[in-house]
């Protein structure tokens, strides 16, 4: 045999195994992702099932989403799901960004208020005439159970109705039979 022949076989095989590499590297990625994404709804639909039982929103709510895998991933599946099947991906993943922001803003108006409360406890500790007699020691003790002791913080209702139109946009996901689609991809079969 030639060497011209066998340095042809060669490449064609080199190729045919590149080209069959990055064939399962591809089918492994969208595996991968696809197993994030179902994560990513049970996880949602959690947070969204304990804020439905407690009936309430406020700052100790939970993180809906913890990063946006369905944005990152979602072109690895534009052929296998309807546009009705993306539409409600979207929408779901679209509210729970909404939710997230919303936390994220209760969370820094909550912080805000510790601030501004040590703000006011160091103006009115300063204020104290004399405060290293034992009589501005007890004024600066006083001052400092008063404002520990109110618990009020300033919560703005704006988020928490975010919140609440975020969750009658979202739907339930896992229900439907996009969701069914996308454990299949995954390799969930239960």
């Amino acid at each position: 045999m030639s060497p011209d022949i066998i340095n042809s076989i060669v490449t064609f095989l080199v190729g045919f195994v590149a080209i069959g590499v990055y064939w399962l590297t591809k089918r492994a990625e969208k595996q991968n992702a696809a197993t994030i994404v179902v994560m990513d709804i049970r996880h949602a639909e959690q947070v969204v099932l304990s804020i439905l039982e407690k009936g309430v929103v406020d700052k100790s709510l939970k993180n809906i989403l913890y990063e946006n895998n369905w944005g990152k991933y979602k072109h690895l599946f534009a052929s296998e799901f309807s546009y009705d099947d993306f539409a409600a991906f979207n929408r779901f993943f679209d509210a729970c960004i909404e939710i997230t922001e919303a936390r994220m803003r209760m969370g820094e108006v909550f912080y805000a208020n510790l601030t501004a409360k040590a703000s006011i406890a160091q103006q009115k500790i300063f204020a104290i005439e004399n405060i290293s007699t034992p009589e501005g020691q007890v004024k600066k003790q006083q001052i400092i159970a008063e404002i520990d002791s109110e618990t009020f913080v300033f919560e703005p209702i704006e988020p928490k109705t975010r919140v609440f139109q975020s969750l009658q946009l979202m739907g339930r996901l896992s229900n439907t039979v996009a969701f069914e689609k996308m454990k299949k991809l995954a390799g969930i079969h239960a």
